[in-house]
């Protein structure tokens, strides 16, 4: 198992909202974050459906290093603290994880976007404040299909093409925070038979190569002497034996100091899914996280009455690949919120589920947000229709 960790609990409202037409309308909020006689206030929107009694953060003390970080920032301005959120379609179109990113960047400065996929290459969707396009078709794979060829990294979806001088076109387009980068960092797959990517501007101005054959690692950062709004990444031959360019996503940040919110989200995902994922945890290295927040726990709910006897060990497999890799990040584990079951019905499993998730996050110390409880628990998901 995973860690251990002295548990005992603590108040802390947290607040972002999540829409689905299976979830309705749900907030969390983050105000009130105290520490030697200082108070952060995150701004808070409330449908009045909530508990705010029950909407607290658990274990709290677990957590210590990940707020003695925001700590350090506040007073200092010199670092940055990463974020790592890994949930599901609520995650993929960054509904939950937007409000949450723009908090925490208007009050502890804003390092830039973070992780991206290029969902719309991928033929599914993107968080609305990113726009991907390509001049090409792209083969891609969700990891919500492990019994398909090619393999899964950071991003959960991977995007291939076979085809030399095809590229991939990234825009940022968020209407609050200012998301132009000078850093990239190109999550691939390093086999020694994928193309060099060539980075340009919208100008088509040559502005940076990374050619797989010079690392031996399967991510690589890149510096622009200016920041950017926009890239074009090309894919091209420098080898014979090149033969294909795999992505797995693409972080940007502007070396600033502040928060980098990273959201990585997959429909349909479920622990079992990103614990499979063959460069998942690993690459989430590079990101530097000092606290992962995981949101799953529905999909897996909507087997119900079938209920997954391995549950358990596909919690404890991603959080302890997790953090065999970043060995200093803290955890907070969410259940999920009361929901339907083919829009009309409620769904009993939900419930099962959250217990497993909080039973786990007890039984190793680790921090947990019970969300099922916050919006109302049993039949709450009929209140917030």
């Amino acid at each position: 198992m995973f860690r251990k960790y002295s548990v005992d609990s603590i108040s802390v409202l947290a607040t972002a909202r999540r829409v689905r037409h299976l979830f309705l309308f749900a907030w969390v909020v983050l105000p009130g974050l105290v520490w030697a006689q200082r108070t952060i206030d995150f701004q808070y929107s409330s449908y009045g459906l909530e508990n705010d009694t029950l909407n607290v953060i658990e274990n709290l003390s677990h957590l210590d290093d990940f707020y003695e970080s925001l700590r350090a920032l506040s007073d200092s301005g010199n670092r940055m603290v990463g974020i790592v959120h890994i949930g599901d379609s609520h995650i993929q179109g960054d509904y939950l994880t937007q409000p949450i990113r723009r908090n925490f960047q208007e009050q502890f400065g804003n390092a830039g976007r973070g992780l991206i996929v290029p969902g719309k290459v991928a033929g599914t969707n993107e968080s609305y404040n990113i726009i991907s396009s390509s001049d090409a078709q792209w083969q891609s794979k969700r990891c919500v299909f492990p019994d398909q060829p090619m393999a899964i990294g950071i991003g959960g979806i991977t995007v291939s093409s076979s085809q030399p001088d095809v590229s991939l076109d990234i825009y940022m387009n968020d209407l609050w925070q200012d998301y132009t980068f000078n850093t990239a960092t190109l999550f691939f797959q390093n086999d020694g038979m994928s193309y060099a990517f060539h980075f340009r501007d919208t100008a088509q101005r040559n502005l940076a190569v990374i050619d797989p054959l010079e690392y031996d690692r399967n991510f690589a950062s890149v510096k622009f002497t200016e920041r950017l709004g926009a890239l074009s990444l090309s894919v091209k031959r420098s080898a014979p034996q090149q033969h294909h360019a795999t992505i797995f996503g693409l972080s940007l940040d502007n070396g600033q100091p502040g928060v980098l919110y990273h959201s990585i989200g997959v429909n349909g995902a479920k622990y079992r899914h990103y614990a499979a994922a063959m460069f998942f945890a690993e690459q989430t290295a590079a990101l530097r996280p000092a606290l992962f927040v995981i949101s799953l726990g529905t999909n897996e709910s909507l087997d119900y009455p079938y209920e997954d006897q391995n549950f358990d060990d596909h919690i404890d497999r991603l959080v302890s690949n997790l953090g065999r890799y970043n060995k200093d990040a803290q955890f907070i584990l969410v259940t999920p919120p009361p929901a339907f079951r083919n829009r009309t019905r409620l769904n009993p499993g939900i419930e099962t589920v959250r217990k497993q998730i909080i039973a786990y996050a007890v039984e190793n110390g680790l921090a947990f947000w019970d969300m099922y409880k916050v919006m109302g628990a049993e039949g709450a998901a009929a209140r917030w229709w």
